[in-house]
């Protein structure tokens, strides 16, 4: 789980959210949505903006709806924390 500390709370479920709390994607949800992270000729990664927008409501838990408020900033936040759990190795992923 990687929590994203929003810079103005947003309102989901009758309440005020100000931590999105995304949860590490399923198969199932990949699959649907895809890899947001792409390789260029170069080596260069890049993020997919669309697709890592489809997977902040999945997987922090909130109606699309709730989204419609953030703010470019937290946009940005999240799509970078979405785009940590294709690129790098969560702490719950570790081998004892």
């Amino acid at each position: 789980m990687i929590p994203v500390k929003l810079s103005t709370p947003i309102q989901a479920h009758g309440e005020e959210i100000s931590v999105l709390e995304l949860k590490d994607p399923t198969f199932e949800q990949v699959q649907k949505l895809g890899t947001p992270v792409s390789l260029d000729g170069n080596g260069n990664f890049t993020i997919n903006t669309q697709t890592a927008f489809k997977y902040i409501p999945e997987l922090a838990g909130v109606p699309p709806s709730s989204l419609k408020t953030l703010s470019a900033f937290d946009l940005n936040n999240l799509c970078w924390a979405v785009w940590r759990f294709f690129m790098t190795k969560q702490a719950s992923q570790t081998n004892s």
